[in-house]
């Protein structure tokens, strides 16, 4: 009995020390420019990001050969939003480029961890949003974008493999558009108040 408890917590350990940073979350801290090593992986996740700075703040995934692959972030002064890294076949992140003039949090969490998504979801900056199941026959989107910068809305497939580029657009924006069969997530870029109601 006590041989198989400690197999079955060797088993446990050994699953949780070889998870990638998509499947397990990773948290990261600093202050100002720094290059974060991280295990590499394929796997699409999201990247929840606090900067408290001034300044131009970037963020850039790099692949194992030092190469900038993924802008994750680019933003001037405090900055707090989600986004994706992976959603690109080929894609493998490595390490985290990071530009700054301030404090910065970032942490890496599996897709799944995305903001649930229903019937109406809001916002006011980047975030990625999840819908319980993929999206199956006719539906559409009606969008609201009231800042004054480039807005966007990516959908991804259950996988996480960027599918569809649902708006893109620059200042305020309202529209209805069909939602691709098959759209499990929304990549939303924006710099105001946005709204999006699935019908």
């Amino acid at each position: 009995m006590r041989l198989r408890i400690l197999a079955v917590l060797a088993a446990v350990v050994g699953t949780f020390l070889s998870a990638s940073p998509a499947e397990a979350a990773t948290t990261y801290r600093g202050d100002g420019d720094h290059v974060q090593r991280i295990r590499a992986t394929t796997t699409p996740g999201i990247a929840k990001i606090v900067h408290d700075g001034d300044g131009y703040f970037s963020i850039w995934g790099l692949d194992r050969s030092g190469n900038e692959r993924q802008l994750l972030a680019n933003h001037v002064g405090a900055y707090e939003g989600t986004t994706v890294y992976n959603t690109d076949s080929g894609d493998r992140l490595a390490a985290l480029k990071i530009s700054a003039d301030g404090p910065w949090r970032i942490q890496l969490l599996p897709l799944s961890k995305a903001r649930s998504w229903s019937i109406t979801t809001s916002g006011d900056t980047d975030d990625v949003i999840r819908l319980s199941k993929p999206s199956n026959g006719l539906h559409t989107l009606r969008i609201r974008h009231s800042g004054a910068g480039h807005f966007s809305v990516w959908g991804l497939d259950s996988r996480g493999r960027r599918s569809d580029l649902l708006a893109n657009k620059v200042g305020a924006y309202k529209g209805g558009i069909p939602l691709p069969p098959g759209t499990r997530y929304a990549v939303v870029s924006a710099d105001g108040p946005w709204s999006m109601v699935r019908r």
